[in-house]
């Protein structure tokens, strides 16, 4: 595809369809044993409440089943989004998406429709082939209904194996991605985050999907009870008049120019950091946390040329939160050549190896060496205790959040760039 990337045009499932249906029609295959879709009568529309006392024994008997089909529709859907819309740095809302599928699929329910999510393989030929708005997905719901109210007849000799041969590449384009994130997070020793893929996978294909969902989800819940986190990732800003930093969602505070100041005072794992990325854009776009995302940017680019961490407070950060942290690090150092400087790193040495095999050290802005004698004799009291990890961190990140604002200060004021 790399080689030839029209041929993404091309549209081989529906060259599939055609073509099979075609050929079971002429050479009647169907009557040779090969199972066939057969006649589709068409029903007719009608708006209605479903759950009525006629309907109440299938809902009873059917409530277990369409619960799990809601939990997966929406981990489909929210991985599409963010999968696709982390390429085209939109921000995405976890809970608007849970909002807009309930909404869409309590009014299909009153015309008795199927149970409709965003799909990972659908959602992601449709960006490769060039669809940027909503309109795509205007289009593509007029064909289908055209194709509902003339092109029924039509499926008559349409094989089943050919069905479940497109299933089955959907379903492949759903895990196309995995050995990245596994190899990613074997290299970090996100070792927790590995057992509940496999522990999922494993019951998944032995037992059945809704076990595998119930064990993932539940294990999952453990590890969330056990890191005992709540989302309180902050943006700091000073207090006016004064060299202190506060939550800048609980009163108005003064900037600091040209920089953004992100404080981390809780554990970062898998249940929070995902919202890191939103807060910090929402601050960066609008300076604070009350502007809805729809409204048009109030700050501009030009007003962050420095992006400050504070991890005081930060006691674990399993292997999902450092590849968050990661590509926000990224996006700003390698993309937007905005330099980054973390401060008050946690002493733990778990924490500082990952950053180091994740590459977030080889990234940020290296805090300047004092001396070389202390750093040497620094050198030999950690190579003693064999933490050389926690050693050569307290020589790279900031002590503190005015020790960072000097560096910049004097960087700026003797017009050096930040090396990183």
């Amino acid at each position: 595809m790399r080689k030839y990337p029209k041929i993404i045009f091309v549209p081989e499932i529906l060259l599939v369809v055609i073509l099979s249906t075609i050929i079971t029609n002429i050479l009647d295959l169907d009557e040779s044993g090969l199972a066939v879709v057969g006649q589709i009568k068409p029903g007719k529309v009608t708006i209605s409440f479903p759950v009525t006392p006629m309907t109440w024994d299938v809902f009873k008997s059917t409530f277990g089943t369409s619960f799990f089909c809601a939990i997966l529709g929406f981990f489909e859907s929210t991985i599409a989004a963010k999968s696709l819309g982390a390429a085209a740095n939109l921000s995405i809302s976890t809970n608007r998406e849970l909002v807009a599928l309930g909404a869409c699929n309590i009014m299909g329910s009153l015309v008795c429709a199927l149970p409709s999510f965003g799909g990972y393989g659908r959602s992601k030929i449709n960006a490769l082939s060039g669809a940027t708005t909503q309109v795509s997905g205007l289009v593509l719901s007029c064909v289908t209904m055209l194709s509902i109210a003339f092109l029924m007849p039509y499926f008559y000799y349409l094989p089943k194996c050919v069905l479940s041969a497109v299933i089955s590449v959907v379903g492949l384009s759903l895990i196309e991605e995995a050995p990245k994130d596994i190899k990613f997070y074997w290299q970090i020793g996100g070792y927790e985050d590995l057992f509940t893929l496999f522990l999922t996978l494993f019951c998944t294909i032995f037992f059945s999907v809704e076990s595998g969902i119930a064990i993932g989800v539940g294990f999952s819940v453990v590890r969330l009870i056990h890191h005992a986190t709540r989302p309180r990732i902050q943006i700091l800003g000073r207090v006016p008049g004064t060299n202190i930093f506060e939550n800048a969602d609980r009163m108005r505070l003064e900037e600091i120019e040209g920089c953004l100041i992100v404080k981390i005072p809780e554990p970062l794992t898998f249940a929070n950091s995902g919202d890191l990325r939103n807060r910090l854009r929402r601050f960066e776009v609008y300076g604070t946390m009350r502007v809805h995302p729809s409204y048009p940017r109030i700050r501009q680019e030009e007003m962050t040329r420095h992006l400050i961490i504070d991890l005081h407070g930060m006691t674990e950060c399993d292997s999902a939160a450092v590849q968050i942290l990661l590509e926000i690090v990224e996006s700003y150092v390698e993309q937007r050549k905005i330099p980054v400087l973390l401060t008050r790193v946690p002493q733990r040495k778990s924490i500082r190896k990952r950053f180091r095999l994740a590459g977030i050290r080889d990234l940020v802005t290296k805090r300047p060496v004092v001396g070389a004698s202390g750093a040497a004799t620094a050198a030999a009291a950690g190579s003693a205790k064999g933490d050389v990890d926690n050693l050569s961190l307290e020589d790279i990140y900031f002590g503190s959040i005015d020790e960072a604002l000097t560096f910049i200060d004097e960087s700026t004021s003797n017009d050096t760039s930040l090396h990183v």
